[in-house]
């Protein structure tokens, strides 16, 4: 009985120095199931324990930071794809993080040779005159021709450059062609009467005989300059649009005799009448408001239209309407507009230049529809009296801390090797953002005091609601599947969007350079909804990657957090010149 009461807790103690010495091994991304494009690497990170161990993934030795945290680049296969992760060096623990990597597109194959078609995407909706530009790629060295049912037959393509394996081929359509659903197909030629590969489009071409007239069916809707180009303008509910082709999801707004957008389909619907009513300008009254000064076009029906902001003035340019503007009534208090003027540039295209008065400078704008009017307010750049000890006093600053909390993947937003999710991140550095500019005599508002869900969209309103003067959106990195994470320098980036956010964003960047000790990847242009929307002084910064181990590890320190806090307001302080604070002066006993 003595002998057994010591062996027991031996035993015990044997277990637990056993336990203590097992390794442990967690995957944080790509989660379990992952399904990923076809890509020949990608990157996977998590953790380990203990953190000095030997790790290896698939063979291959993966360097490890010091809280156990990695990230690595290695190659993948198509198909059922498995990381095997091992520990080794006294503590063993393995694991298995199985992901799918989508096959590449199929090609066809005849007797060894390949094809396939590669544009047009779908189906296409054409007017005389215009192009259907073929593309296909396949077997090099081959005679390529395409054919289109009612159009054309067996129509030469380009092998560019030669032996590549590209081949191109363009027709015109004419007059007095007739599509209604017509198939088109490439094939290589080998002989008189034989083809060696041939491949058929996935949509239809019809030749169309008159235009379409749609109208948007939502607000905010979306012209860009191009199929999955940029964006040109965003239109409300109700406007009506020349429509003169189609191609797969996308519709071909015609909206003047040199200028074009591309639409969304599902953004439109068939309007009611079977014309655009011409639109024309009337009365622009102005009105001095808090914020700057407001104007009000006449405008029987909705319009199209496109704002640009231009060296000291704001440029609306409308579509499929007549200048016709006898009467511009100014408010004799407003000094901020200082001339409106108007102009035919087309036939059915008008524009409308807001001068500012000399010294007064844009600090944002909002275009929106009224009762028979299109109505602008313009939005002073903010001031600050820039005394200290509370230099940003009367500073109205919007807070965003980037995305809102979902705890099971995929994560809204980025997640670190040891789990960190980036709401977090960000939520803890908007609040000492918060303290420091408030400490400064700003007052402060957030999109999200907690851990409540906050749509994206509704983040510009509520910086409108609260009369923001200048908007910060607080974010941290991370990269796409298949990007290499080694292959630059990963740090900080700071976007803007609109030409009045471009000063502010710059001060905050130049303090970032300044202050904070990771790679500087620029100050940008960024198409961020929430910069984009905002009609004030906006920018969103990108402080660090939350994928890398030592990133993540800085992100999560309160210093670092402090850090970015007091680079971020020592960028808002520049922004607005305020002076560096005095020095005081200690008196001689």
């Amino acid at each position: 009985m003595k002998l057994r009461s010591v062996l027991l807790p031996l035993t015990a103690l044997l277990y637990l120095s056993a336990a203590a010495r097992a390794g442990e091994i967690k995957i944080t991304y790509p989660s379990e199931g992952d399904s990923m494009p076809s890509i020949k690497s990608t990157f996977i990170f998590g953790n380990i324990t203990p953190s000095t161990a030997s790790f290896y993934i698939n063979g291959t030795k993966i360097s490890v930071y010091k809280n156990g945290g990695f990230i690595a680049y290695l190659p993948v296969s198509e198909g059922d794809f498995v990381f095997k992760c091992e520990l080794l060096d006294g503590v063993t623990a393995a694991y298995l993080r199985k992901i799918k990597i989508r096959k590449s597109p199929q090609t066809q194959v005849y007797d060894g040779l390949r094809l396939e078609l590669v544009t047009p995407p779908g189906d296409l909706d054409l007017f005389p005159g215009d192009f259907v530009n073929v593309q296909a790629v396949g077997t090099p060295g081959h005679t390529a021709v395409f054919t289109i049912k009612n159009l054309v037959k067996d129509a030469a393509m380009n092998e560019l450059p030669p032996g590549s394996g590209r081949y191109f081929g363009v027709y015109r359509v004419k007059d007095s062609d007739e599509a209604e659903d017509s198939e088109l197909t490439v094939k290589f030629k080998t002989g008189l009467f034989a083809s060696g590969a041939y491949v058929k489009s996935r949509g239809r071409i019809r030749v169309l005989k008159k235009l379409a007239i749609v109208e948007t069916s939502t607000d905010t809707v979306i012209l860009r300059n191009g199929i999955d180009s940029g964006y040109m303008m965003f239109l409300p509910k109700g406007v009506r649009l020349v429509s003169d082709g189609r191609t797969g999801g996308s519709r071909r707004i015609r909206l003047s005799s040199s200028e074009t957008g591309w639409v969304d389909d599902s953004k439109v619907a068939a309007a009611d009448a079977a014309f655009v009513p011409q639109n024309e300008t009337g009365t622009i009254r102005l009105k001095k408001t808090d914020a700057g000064s407001s104007a009000s076009i006449y405008m029987p029906y909705p319009a199209a239209y496109r704002a640009e902001e231009r060296e000291n003035s704001l440029r609306l340019t409308l579509y499929y309407t007549k200048q016709h503007t006898n009467w511009v009534i100014y408010d004799s208090s407003d000094t901020f507009i200082k001339q409106v003027r108007f102009y035919q540039t087309g036939e059915n295209t008008a524009v409308v230049d807001f001068e500012f008065t000399p010294g007064s400078e844009l600090g944002g704008y909002e275009v929106y529809p009224g009762t028979r009017s299109l109505n602008v307010d313009f939005k002073r750049m903010p001031s600050v009296a820039g005394i200290w000890p509370k230099p940003l006093a009367g500073l109205r600053v919007v807070l965003d801390p980037g995305h809102s909390p979902k705890l099971l993947p995929p994560y809204d937003g980025a997640v670190g090797p040891m789990g960190t999710l980036e709401y977090q991140v960000n939520r803890v550095t908007a609040d000492k953002l918060k303290d420091t500019l408030s400490s400064l005599g700003a007052t402060v508002y957030m999109t999200r005091h907690g851990d409540e869900t906050v749509q994206l969209t509704d983040r510009p309103k509520l910086a409108k609601d609260y009369k923001g003067d200048i908007y910060i959106s607080l974010h941290n990195n991370a990269i796409g599947d298949g990007e290499d994470p080694f292959a630059q320098p990963r740090g900080f980036q700071i976007y803007h969007y609109h030409r009045h956010s471009y000063g502010l964003a710059g001060a905050i960047h130049r303090s970032y350079v300044k202050n904070i000790p990771l790679p500087d990847e620029g100050l940008r242009f960024g198409d961020y909804a929430v910069v984009r929307l905002t009609s004030m002084p906006a920018v969103l910064v990108e402080s660090a990657y939350m994928i890398m181990p030592e990133q993540e590890d800085l992100l999560n320190t309160p210093e670092f957090q402090q850090k970015l806090a007091d680079t971020i307001a020592g960028g808002v302080l520049d922004f607005f010149k305020v002076p560096p604070r005095p020095v005081k002066k200690v008196k001689n006993e």
